[in-house]
């Protein structure tokens, strides 16, 4: 049933008389991927692609239809686009913003209650699809491209080597959960399926075989992997900044838990990984860059541009000052700013604190309703860039570049290339933008920026300080 066949024909007319109606040409988008969400969409007329061009080539991953909604969940969660849209015909939508739409209901109690009633439908239909396909072993069989029988073959052999040796060293490993040669054992697994799954990535060119390869080994692996504390909330995290922060946080902890020795065990070997270690990394080093960083001899202004990093600001917190510093933490996410919050009042007399509940997504793209205070000696960008393709990356820099005053710095810390990264991408399912430092210093160029310094850490950490290169002078 169309989504706006579901409500009583008075709370239609109300629905629809708010809306905006958008024209789209063949081809040009409705959304892109990155993009702060809130905004609700539903299709009047024509056809749209939902499309993941982080692949070459691209991947329509579905086609939305006449009467389908766009974005009601992001509405509700505040999380950002995670595919493009964008039209397969000449289509008409249309738009609620988030803005007028939360106004709507709430001088409309009744329509507020049908909406929401239908979100929670749409969206319980959608996990009941999902479950169903998982059961059945259906999940994306009926998309593999001809020609992939060695493909399910292999990754039918990598499952198949795990959970053959499991069994064994999770019941040798109840008896007595310290015995070294059996945690020896359950590395020694871990280790080559690591290897097995950077190879069969590595030689799968085709996206879509890709896609299917990755749901078969996390559906195969499932009883084993979501034993682990991290897995289990990497695969099962609800999308966005509030999913993504809450399992930056469980890195960040570095506290091994899961569900019997053996999920301990493969907790721990999951955060020893080289990505989790190099977050860890940078998140102890941002407090001592900055103390040497800053100026030592006058108040400090420091910008904190966090996605669910409240951890890292909280150590920034105790660190920093003296001398009197003021620094502003903004982050989508409310918890986050209240641990800040309360982490601030037990800090230093000479810290000032403020703190702006926004997407720092939606602040690069101009789209927030909040601001924040420009002329700062110092602006932190933690975790935040591996998460944004370059047009976004390079919004959210100059947004930041336009914050500094002018002998200020920025301090970033990303993710570079690493073994592990098909381990983190596809089988946990927490997909990552990583760039080299040729390819970070290259596009802190297109921002007006450049490296100053970098502290040696381990890979795949990047962390540098960046300041803004002067233009160009007159010619003579």
């Amino acid at each position: 049933m169309a989504f706006l066949d579901t409500f009583r024909p008075d709370d239609k007319r109300l629905f629809v008389d708010a809306a905006d109606e958008i024209t789209l040409s063949r081809g040009q988008y409705l959304l892109r991927r990155g993009e702060p969400g809130g905004d609700v969409y539903v299709v009047h007329q024509g056809t749209l692609d939902v499309v993941d061009s982080r692949q070459t080539p691209e991947i329509i991953l579905a086609t939305i239809h006449e009467g389908t909604v766009v974005g009601e969940l992001a509405f509700v969660d505040d999380s950002p686009r995670s595919a493009d849209v964008r039209a397969s015909s000449d289509a008409t939508v249309f738009r609620w913003t988030r803005e007028d739409l939360r106004e709507l209901l709430e001088r409309n109690p009744g329509l507020s209650t049908a909406f929401y009633a239908t979100v929670s439908r749409h969206a319980a239909a959608r996990i009941r699809e999902l479950t169903e396909g998982a059961v059945s072993g259906a999940y994306l069989r009926g998309a593999v491209p001809h020609g992939t029988e060695e493909l399910a073959a292999w990754t039918s052999r990598i499952a198949t080597s795990v959970k053959e040796a499991l069994p064994s060293i999770d019941a040798d490993l109840r008896r007595d959960p310290s015995d070294p040669d059996v945690v020896a054992r359950a590395m020694h697994v871990l280790d080559h399926l690591e290897r097995e799954v950077d190879a069969l990535f590595a030689s799968t060119r085709d996206p879509l075989g890709g896609a299917f390869a990755a749901a078969e080994l996390t559906r195969e692996l499932n009883p084993y992997l979501t034993r682990s504390a991290l897995a289990e909330q990497a695969i099962h995290r609800l999308s966005g900044a509030i999913g993504t922060g809450q399992l930056l946080a469980q890195v960040l902890r570095d506290t091994a838990a899961g569900e019997g020795p053996l999920g301990q065990v493969i907790d721990r070997w999951l955060l020893d990984r080289p990505t989790f270690s190099a977050l860890r990394a940078m998140d102890r080093a941002f407090p001592d860059v900055l103390r040497e960083t800053l100026a030592s001899d006058r108040t400090r202004r420091v910008l904190f541009l966090g996605s669910g990093s409240s951890g890292t600001a909280m150590r920034i917190l105790g660190t920093i000052a003296p001398p009197a510093t003021t620094l502003t933490v903004v982050d989508v996410r409310r918890e986050a700013l209240a641990a800040a919050v309360v982490a601030g009042r037990s800090a230093s007399d000479t810290l000032s604190l403020a703190v702006t509940q926004e997407s720092v997504v939606a602040l690069a793209l101009g789209r927030a309703k909040q601001t924040v205070p420009d002329q700062q000696d110092a602006v932190v960008l933690p975790f935040v860039l591996e998460s944004m393709p370059e047009r976004i990356a390079l919004a959210m820099l100059a947004f930041a570049r336009a914050r500094l005053a002018p002998e200020g710095v920025m301090v970033i810390g990303t993710l570079g290339p690493s073994g592990d990264r098909s381990l983190v991408d596809r089988l946990l399912g927490w997909p990552t933008i990583r760039r080299s430092r040729q390819g970070l210093t290259s596009l802190l160029a297109a921002a007006g920026l450049a490296i100053q310094s970098a502290p040696t850490l381990p890979l795949p950490a990047e962390l540098v300080v960046a300041a803004a290169v002067a233009p160009p002078g007159p010619a003579d």
